[in-house]
Parts: structure tokens; C-alpha cells; sequence
């Protein structure tokens, strides 16, 4: 029976650190770069921040293709309803669940800023109020304004209307100017017109 050394050797040689590893073997490298990342959702992964990536993948129990599949298929609910990546207990914990569960999860828990409102519960508000607040305002609608419409069950359409009939009614700021010549009597503070008596700063009667 012959030797294979050149098997020898690479299990040898995989066993070994990886010189850019910091602490992460040879055969492990690759496959940790790759996987944290696919985690980072933006750029490339440094040794050093895959090496802080691997224990806790390794703990979590899933195997390369299992994280891969698991991330893709959880990665767009997570940043839907929050905004951020799945963490890696989530990805073990919905491996085996079904869509429909994952998105019952994510949906039910709380909104970040708006707890009393669940993620899903506000993701519908501001989808169902976003074609009004364009239509009305010209903007996007504002996460407390999606959540005054789930609380109080007024319909976007009416909402948005009245706020802007609100904001039209409300004077502009040249409106607001006094005109030069006017000035020389703001509430009986100012001073007397230049060249002229001072004004008078009695209160006029029934005031």
C-alpha cells in the first residue's frame, strides 16, 4: 500500500495558522472570509474581522451551505421590518422554519423606534399612506405619522389632505413682514419716527 504524502502533507500544512489569519488555520481562511463577508452586506471582509466571525459561526451549528441559504432567504425580511442584518441566532434559530414563520417573527417583533407598533404593523402604515403624502406633501411620509395613522385608523388620504389645506392656510413668511414704512410703532416699543413727535404709546381704549 502506498503512501500518499502529498495528502500528508496538505492536511499538514491546513492544520497550520494562516499568515493573515489572526488565529484562523489554513484550511479554515477561505471559507471565514467568504462567509463574514457575505454577513458584512458591503464590502470585503479582513482577516481580522473574519477571524472574530468564525467562533461564533462555528457555535452556531450550520454548515457553510446552511448559513449561505439561510442568510439569503432571511437577510431581505430583517432589513424590511428593521433595517438591520439577521443576527447569527436568528439564522440558526429559522434554518429549518418556514417563510412564513420567519416573516411572523420578524413582523411580530417591536418597531425600533416605535415599539408600541409592531415592524409589520408599520411597514403596512407607511406603504399604504407613502401615494398620499407624495400626492399631498410631495414627500415621503414620516415614521410618526405612519404610526399616528395605525393608531388612530384615519385614512391616509383624509390625513394628508387636511395637513396640507393646514399648511396652506398658514401665513407666509412675507406676509409676516412688516413693510419698512410701518415699522416705526411695533407694540408701542419702537422708537419715534425720525423727525417727528414720539408716538403716542398710550393703550387705546378697550384693549
Amino acid at each position: 500500500m502506498s503512501i500518499d504524502w502529498a495528502q500528508i502533507a496538505k492536511s499538514w500544512w491546513d492544520e497550520q495558522p494562516h499568515p493573515h489569519g489572526h488565529g484562523l488555520r489554513i484550511s479554515e481562511y477561505a471559507t471565514a472570509v467568504k462567509l463574514a463577508t457575505l454577513a458584512r452586506f458591503g464590502g470585503h471582509a479582513s482577516g481580522h474581522e473574519a477571524a472574530m466571525f468564525w467562533p461564533e459561526f462555528k457555535a452556531s451549528g450550520m454548515s457553510p451551505d446552511e448559513f449561505e441559504h439561510t442568510l439569503d432567504r432571511l437577510a431581505p425580511l430583517s432589513f424590511t421590518y428593521h433595517g438591520r442584518p439577521p443576527t447569527m441566532r436568528e439564522l440558526a434559530q429559522f434554518k429549518d422554519k418556514t417563510p412564513a414563520e420567519a416573516r411572523r417573527y420578524f413582523g411580530d417583533l417591536p418597531h425600533k423606534i416605535y415599539p408600541h407598533v409592531s415592524a409589520a404593523d408599520m411597514v403596512k402604515a407607511v406603504q399604504a399612506a407613502k401615494p398620499h403624502a407624495l400626492e399631498h406633501l410631495g414627500r415621503e411620509p414620516a415614521l410618526n405619522e405612519a404610526a399616528y395613522l395605525h393608531h388612530s385608523g384615519e385614512h391616509p388620504a383624509d390625513y394628508y389632505g387636511r395637513i396640507a389645506q393646514e399648511d396652506r392656510a398658514e401665513p407666509t413668511l412675507a406676509e409676516n413682514v412688516v413693510p419698512l414704512k410701518e415699522r416705526g410703532n411695533l407694540g408701542g416699543r419702537g422708537l419715534a419716527p425720525s423727525g417727528g413727535p414720539p408716538t403716542d404709546q398710550r393703550v387705546a381704549p378697550g384693549r
